[in-house]
């Protein structure tokens, strides 16, 4: 338990620790303060979304209107060109209520231009909006006439939960991993490259005690340091943002379903994901630092198992492969998003049992390691 503290102690008032908390906040500060400059383009940039889908239409208005003067008869092409026509009506209608206070009317303005838009395409007219962005608006802006939850833009919301999530995505999706690398990298070979094992060993203490507390020392600094993460980013969120609903639904597939989930579950699922893959990561740094001794050569070890792994979950998309595949959490929002075929939750088991496999294997490597 003293070594423990100790090895907790050693990085939690090293000035690296500090810095990396300072970087946290100044980071999540920024973030805000992006969204504060950039809330008065969330108008103009709908505008220009309304724009640019009636510059579609007008395009397949005049292609619906050149083959009706060749062929006045085709019940096809006339058929296409009401749709047409319905849907620059209601992008009209749409483009006139963009104010916050009218969401619902543009929520079902909204609901009936993709319900046309899905039409128009099943019956073969050409349009930009893919049959899945139709389903997943469609599910979203449901979701939110249910619910009466207004809209928030997924960038630069400042709505408290849509911002909580901002910072969460970018931590889930590489930022926890590289917290973690840059204050535990060094953690045990540092003691080889600067010959303090040396000491260690020569103390009246088990080897194998010294992994178990760099290994939990590492999983406590994690958990602290998100904790830190979220609470600085629920302060500055609480103090310059504005009230929102932790029930705002997020668009999943399921089986081929579209589904929604609240963001709050979104989140947690989030972070518990990223959490398992980073005791694998913080037990893989441990047993690379035992078998390279060298800072950099454990980092480039540790980095080109994670890309090669992340490599193979990209280029294998059996589903049976999620239970033995440890690597499919390093980007962890695209197994909560997507789940065809398989449980956002599949690939936990395996990631804790080489976690487990990896600590033991250096417990025992300790053991037997010398300085050079």
């Amino acid at each position: 338990m003293r070594l423990l503290s100790f090895e907790l102690k050693k990085i939690l008032f090293s000035k690296k620790f500090l810095y990396i908390l300072i970087g946290i906040a100044v980071g999540v500060g920024i973030l805000m303060g992006r969204n504060i400059i950039f809330e008065s383009n969330i108008e103009k940039e709908a505008r220009d979304k309304v724009d640019e889908l009636l510059e579609i239409n007008f395009s397949n208005s005049k292609i619906h209107n050149a083959i009706l003067e060749d062929d006045p008869e085709n019940e096809l092409e006339q058929e296409l060109s009401r749709l047409n026509s319905a849907m620059v009506n209601n992008l009209y209608e749409t483009r006139n209520l963009l104010a916050p206070t009218k969401f619902r009317e543009k929520l079902k303005l909204e609901m009936e231009y993709y319900s046309l838009a899905e039409e128009y395409k099943q019956k073969g007219g050409d349009h930009a909006l893919s049959f899945q962005e139709i389903s997943y608006s469609l599910a979203l802006n449901e979701k939110l006439l249910e619910e009466d939850i207004p809209p928030e833009h997924e960038t630069y919301s400042r709505a408290f939960p849509n911002f909580i999530k901002q910072v969460v995505d970018l931590f889930v999706n590489l930022g926890a991993i590289i917290l973690m690398l840059l204050l535990i990298g060094e953690i045990m070979s540092s003691e080889f490259e600067n010959r303090s094992i040396n000491l260690l060993f020569t103390q009246p203490l088990k080897r194998a005690h010294i992994i178990t507390s760099k290994f939990f020392s590492s999983i406590i600094l994690y958990f602290i340091t998100t904790i830190f993460l979220l609470a600085i980013t629920l302060i500055i969120g609480y103090v310059f943002g504005y009230q929102g609903f932790f029930n705002y639904p997020v668009v999943i597939e399921v089986g081929q379903q579209i589904e929604t989930i609240t963001i709050l579950e979104y989140m947690q699922n989030g972070i518990i994901l990223v959490s398992i893959s980073i005791f694998m990561i913080i037990s893989l740094c441990l047993l690379f630092s035992l078998m390279f001794k060298h800072t950099l050569a454990t980092l480039f070890s540790v980095l080109g198992t994670l890309l090669i792994g992340y490599v193979i979950t990209t280029m294998i998309t059996w589903p049976p492969f999620a239970w033995v595949n440890p690597f499919q959490y390093l980007l962890p929002t695209k197994a909560i998003l997507i789940q065809n075929g398989q449980e956002w939750w599949q690939g936990i088991p395996i990631i804790l049992l080489l976690t487990v496999a990896f600590f033991l294997i250096a417990r025992q490597k300790v053991k037997t390691s010398k300085v050079d």
